[in-house]
């Protein structure tokens, strides 16, 4: 998709785009500008492979980070409702195997 710099400043605001980090690699670039992958820090650098749309490679660093962070509850999730049906474990002390826990036998 070719994006203009509408697209770039809507990114900007929802926060899909990391403003500091799209200043770091397009430093030089002006707001009504829609850069170029030659033109990025990194490919520059030679840190980067390029052949990319600059703006698609931000959206993917975007998409990235919402899906680890989806993961992430998504498990505490499942600890949670695991927890709901064993309500007295959290608490319970761990006693030995065999062990008479009826009767304390150092008080006789």
């Amino acid at each position: 998709m070719k994006y203009t710099p509408r697209h770039i400043k809507k990114f900007l605001e929802e926060g899909k785009i990391d403003p500091n980090l799209w200043q770091i690699h397009f430093p030089h670039i002006l707001p009504s500008h829609v850069p170029g992958c030659s033109e990025c820090e990194d490919k520059k650098n030679n840190l980067c492979q390029g052949g990319k749309n600059p703006v698609d490679c931000f959206l993917g660093i975007h998409a990235e980070e919402e899906s680890t962070k989806q993961a992430d509850t998504d498990r505490k999730a499942h600890k949670e409702k695991s927890r709901e049906f064993f309500p007295g474990a959290k608490g319970k002390k761990r006693v030995p195997a065999g062990a008479n826990i009826t009767f304390d036998q150092s008080k006789m």
